[in-house]
C-alpha cells in the first residue's frame, strides 16, 4: 500500500502532497534528534521545496547553516572519506542478499549431489543423470576421496597405532564401500570424459549387474 501511495504521490493536489511532506517531515525531525541524542553526534536537515525560497531546516536556520558551514570547510577528500550515497548503501544491501542466496545454493545443491549418490548406490542408473548432475556428482566424489585420504594419513601417523585387538572401524555405510568398490570406481571415473554412457550401452549386451553392484559375464 505505501509503495502504491508513492507511485501516485505525483497525481496528488497540491495541498495533498504539503500534507503528506508535513507528516514525513515531522517523522524526519524525529529520528533526526533520536541520532543527536543517542549518537552525540551534529546533525543539520536542510529541505528545499518546489517553488519555495525559504528551506525547511532542522534544529533552526542558524545551527543548520553553522553545520554545514563546517562540514563545508573540511577538504574535499576528506568529505568524501565516509560519505555513503543511496545508490551505494542499496548495493551494499544487494550484494549481500546475493552472497547469501550464492551459499544457499551451493548447499542445496551438495544436498542433492549427496541423495543422487546415494541413489546410485542403490542401483540408480547413471543414464538418469544430465550434465549437470553428473558435474556435481564428479565434485562430490572428489571431496569424498580427499577427505578419505586425509583420513588415512591422520591415522598412519598416529603416535600409538591400534593393536590387532583393538582395530578401528570406519563407517561401513554403503557410500564409503563404494569408494572401495573398483567397478563403481571405473564408472564414475568415465562420466569426466562422457563415455560413461556410451561404454555402459556397449557393454550391456556382455555384462549384467547384479543387486551387490558388481559385474558378471553373461557367457
Amino acid at each position: 500500500m505505501a509503495t502504491k501511495r508513492l507511485r501516485d504521490t505525483p497525481n496528488y493536489n497540491e495541498n495533498v502532497r504539503t500534507s503528506i511532506l508535513d507528516k514525513r517531515v515531522a517523522s524526519l525531525f524525529k529520528k533526526a534528534e533520536e541520532l543527536s541524542i543517542v549518537c552525540d553526534v551534529e546533525v543539520a536537515i536542510i529541505i528545499f521545496r518546489p517553488g519555495k525560497i525559504q528551506p525547511i531546516t532542522w534544529k533552526s536556520p542558524s545551527l543548520a547553516q553553522d553545520v554545514l558551514t563546517r562540514y563545508l570547510s573540511f577538504i574535499e577528500f576528506k568529505r568524501l572519506s565516509k560519505l555513503v550515497t543511496h545508490e551505494d548503501y542499496i548495493q551494499k544491501k544487494v550484494d549481500k542478499k546475493e552472497e547469501q542466496i550464492s551459499k544457499l545454493e551451493k548447499m542445496n545443491e551438495a544436498k542433492e549431489m549427496e541423495i543422487l549418490f546415494t541413489q546410485l548406490v542403490e542401483g540408480k542408473s547413471i543414464d538418469e543423470l544430465d550434465a549437470r548432475e553428473l558435474k556435481g556428482l564428479l565434485k562430490l566424489f572428489a571431496a569424498k576421496m580427499a577427505k578419505l585420504d586425509e583420513r588415512k594419513k591422520e591415522l598412519n601417523q598416529a603416535p600409538n597405532p591400534p593393536s590387532n585387538k583393538e582395530n578401528i572401524t570406519l563407517s561401513a555405510s554403503p557410500m564409503e564401500d563404494s569408494f572401495n568398490d573398483p567397478w563403481f570406481i571405473q564408472n564414475i571415473a568415465t562420466l569426466g570424459d562422457g563415455s560413461g554412457v556410451e561404454s555402459a550401452q556397449k557393454e550391456g549386451n556382455a555384462v549384467n549387474v547384479e543387486d551387490d553392484g558388481h559385474s558378471k559375464d553373461l557367457d
